[in-house]
């Protein structure tokens, strides 16, 4: 398990873009790990905040990635999370995952995707996938 407290923002982007980089990975691991880190919310926010933006480059790679963020963008409590979040640090880890491979960043959002509805608090998550649907976070893997 990496801890997102202690490792450098390089260090923790490495991570994950090792985790991500296999056909059948699975979200649920990594997202159980980091269950109750405020790091990992952070990084949920702070790339939700960097996918949704209208400059994020996209492809078919990780173009349901960008759509999806920008979906949850527009969702008040996440507007106010996004408007919220000061960890530079994981601003940087996601600013470092932008620069990966697309495959590995529409992997990537797909565990942080995952990991964001399993750390809502009950309201959150059910306004989540009202809106969203159940699976938001499965996307395709080109």
């Amino acid at each position: 398990m990496m801890d997102l407290k202690t490792a450098s923002p390089q260090e923790i982007a490495k991570y994950f873009s090792r985790e991500v980089n296999n056909m059948f990975f699975k979200p649920d691991k990594i997202a159980g790990e980091q269950r109750d880190s405020r790091q990992m919310e952070d990084l949920d926010i702070c790339w939700i905040k960097v996918i949704s933006d209208s400059r994020y480059r996209t492809d078919l790679r990780n173009e349901a990635s960008a759509k999806t963020g920008r979906q949850l963008a527009e969702i008040p409590f996440v507007q106010k999370k996004m408007e919220s979040v000061s960890n530079e640090k994981m601003e940087k880890v996601a600013k470092e995952m932008a620069m990966d491979h697309r495959t590995l960043q529409q992997t990537f959002s797909g565990l942080v995707f995952y990991h964001f509805l399993q750390s809502c608090d009950k309201e959150e998550s059910e306004e989540l996938i009202a809106v969203m649907g159940e699976s938001f976070y499965r996307l395709p893997l080109i």
